[in-house]
């Protein structure tokens, strides 16, 4: 194994980790019950689809080039392969012309190498291999998302655009703004001073702010959204509501001024299933919209407490010290980013994840598939382990069968009880699926050394999304 890259302590490599991403976007184009509506689905989604799967052949040539089964000479020839292929199938399968298919093969996977060791020696010891791949791997995909998506709203200004496309825009716009100011604060080390960074922060935000997405600004867009009807304005107020909350129990801890225990920790799994349950069945072009704006709050506010910023650094990393996890072994503390990632990510890797129309053959328990295995399942297996786990899977962790059956349990009622309220109407083979899942999600859970918010999400999507 390569020593030169610090992964976090205690996990292993985790390589089938970078199979999880792809293999989620592969089955949710080809889930059977879709096959025919196939024409439904976006042309871009498919693209993406290709594209992941050239990253997962990339992932293969990283792990080989990590364990030194090859020289640096076999790995560019295998790359330059992986290119190719990636060439040939969108060419193949989408009939694309060559210049786009060449594009299309080779930038996504390039990046992707690049990104991925870059990540491991900038911040060592906050990922294992696998982690690594799933973090890399997303970014790509959402650079390479914004790449087809972006360019037809700056080209055609007069347009009609959709409540979604409009959400699309506005998050690619804010995260790319995001992404570009967190690459030019690593690049230029006068931007980490104090000053320098609050004036970047405020000319990304206008930048951002005043894009224009049709004939308005980005900011109309957004406010012309959120009073768009009554239910929206509630359902907005109480989010907020949650926020303050969260943050008044994150200021008590703080003047508790004790180190929380991990189940003290799930008080935000409890928070975040009250955001996301009512949010999914309701609001759910809201809730993709208010998770994309939180991860780009979250990036800022990581960026503002590693760089020091004054005056909110003392009361960031107060908050982080008395919340961090023991995964949290780097500089970055990533569970919070990765708790809201976590319940995201199913609603993300939907292609259409607020058509709740027969067209889509969408099952909302797939996009539920975050807040039932962390939300419920793991908040579950942590409370009752912790306070009533006698029996440990393996003597090296703190894992309890307790807590795995309570995972199973308390998926299980959720489930039925989402039933009941007329919110689900799965079939006998799809509960089936269901039951597949939660039971995998919780032995996963138990077993795995791997990040549990990032982990779980992808399992139990990829199971119920693989259903009939």
């Amino acid at each position: 194994m390569n020593s030169f890259y610090k992964t976090r302590p205690g996990a292993s490599p985790g390589w089938w980790l970078g199979f999880l991403l792809p293999a989620c976007y592969g089955a949710t184009l080809w889930r059977p019950y879709q096959q025919d509506h196939e024409q439904h689905l976006p042309r871009d989604y498919k693209r993406t689809v290709l594209m992941t799967f050239g990253l997962l052949l990339q992932s293969l040539v990283i792990r080989g080039t990590l364990e030194s089964r090859w020289n640096r000479r076999q790995a560019i020839l295998l790359t330059l392969l992986v290119v190719a292929a990636c060439w040939s199938l969108f060419i193949v399968c989408l009939k694309e012309n060559v210049v786009f298919a060449g594009v299309s093969g080779m930038l996504p996977v390039v990046l992707y190498d690049k990104l991925y060791f870059t990540i491991l020696k900038t911040v060592p010891k906050s990922f294992s291999y696998g982690e690594a791949f799933i973090v890399s791997q997303s970014v790509v995909a959402f650079a390479y998302c914004t790449l087809l998506q972006l360019p037809p709203v700056i080209l055609r200004p007069d347009a009609v655009y959709t409540d979604m496309q409009v959400i699309y825009s506005i998050l690619q716009v804010g995260l790319l703004g995001i992404l570009a100011l967190a690459c030019a604060t690593y690049s230029f080390t006068w931007l980490r001073k104090s000053i320098p960074f609050w004036i970047a922060l405020g000319i990304t935000s206008a930048l951002v702010a005043l894009f224009p997405i049709g004939k308005l600004p980005a900011v109309s867009r957004l406010v012309l959204f959120f009073v768009n009807d009554m239910e929206t304005i509630m359902t907005t107020g109480m989010y907020l509501a949650l926020l303050v909350l969260t943050v008044s129990f994150v200021m008590w801890q703080f003047n508790y001024g004790r180190r929380t225990t991990t189940a003290t920790r799930k008080v935000f799994h409890f928070l975040i299933v009250l955001v996301y349950g009512p949010g999914l069945w309701y609001q759910c072009r809201l809730l993709y919209l208010a998770s994309g704006l939180m991860l780009a709050v979250l990036i800022v506010l990581e960026m503002a407490r590693l760089i020091q910023l004054a005056p909110v650094a003392n009361a960031l990393n107060g908050a982080v010290n008395l919340f961090i996890d023991e995964k949290d072994a780097g500089a970055i503390a990533l569970t919070p980013i990765y708790l809201l990632v976590g319940c995201s990510l199913p609603l993300w890797l939907h292609p259409v994840p607020c058509d709740l129309t027969d067209s889509s053959g969408l099952q909302l328990l797939t996009l539920s598939a975050g807040v039932l295995s962390i939300g419920i399942g793991d908040t579950a297996a942590s409370v009752v382990g912790y306070h009533f786990g006698r029996h440990k899977w393996h003597a090296s962790t703190n894992k309890s069968v307790e807590g795995t059956v309570a995972s199973v349990v308390f998926q299980a009622v959720a489930v039925a009880a989402a039933y009941h309220l007329g919110v689900i109407h799965p079939t006998v083979l799809r509960a089936a699926y269901a039951g597949v899942a939660i039971i995998v999600n919780a032995l996963v859970e138990s077993r795995t050394d791997q990040i549990d918010n990032l982990v779980l999400p992808l399992v139990t999507y990829l199971i119920l999304v693989s259903s009939p």
